[in-house]
């Protein structure tokens, strides 16, 4: 009969090594799911069980609480200030595309992966920045009449918003 011990120095050598590797891949595809799903929760919102305020949420009724002609005139100095929306796309595209591949790599780089996470979060940060910006200029230009009545109008798109909750959206 062959000695135990030998076998497992020949042939057993490999399977801890591929075992650390399965192991490994497991669980930064685990780190991977929740890392999108904090993502997902923050930019789609809450779900109908409720949860932590989306950004739309956030940014809606201040944006909401604009005149029309204002609201119309930021949305134009918007799309003069940003590249197009295609370029964008473009961008996000092959960011996704470089993330899957880095995914399936036989060696997972976690750095680059950041990496290409940080470079479409900042996009959506640039994006962020330039409305806030836009909307406190446009506050400060107002007369104290035209901030009362922003005020206002934020106040009530807040209070129309509290009384609808529990209520489903249309």
């Amino acid at each position: 009969m062959s000695d135990p011990n030998t076998s497992d120095q020949t042939g057993g050598a490999a399977k801890p090594k591929r075992l650390f590797r399965v192991l490994f891949a497991l669980s930064v595809a685990l780190n991977l799911l929740v890392v999108f799903a904090v993502i997902g929760v923050f930019t789609k919102g809450p779900g109908a069980r409720g949860g932590p305020p989306g950004l739309r949420e956030i940014s809606a009724p201040y944006v909401g609480a604009f005149e029309r002609e204002d609201k119309r005139a930021m949305r134009a100095q918007m799309h003069e200030r940003l590249p197009g929306r295609s370029a964008g796309i473009a961008a996000n595209k092959a960011d996704y595309s470089a993330f899957l591949a880095i995914v399936r790599a036989e060696e997972f780089d976690a750095p680059r992966a950041a990496m290409i996470m940080e470079g479409q979060m900042a996009r959506v940060a640039d994006l962020q920045k330039l409305g806030r910006e836009m909307a406190l200029a446009r506050i400060a230009a107002m007369s104290l009449p035209e901030r009362r009545a922003y005020a206002d109008r934020l106040q009530d798109w807040l209070d129309h918003k509290a009384h609808k909750r529990g209520k489903p959206e249309r």
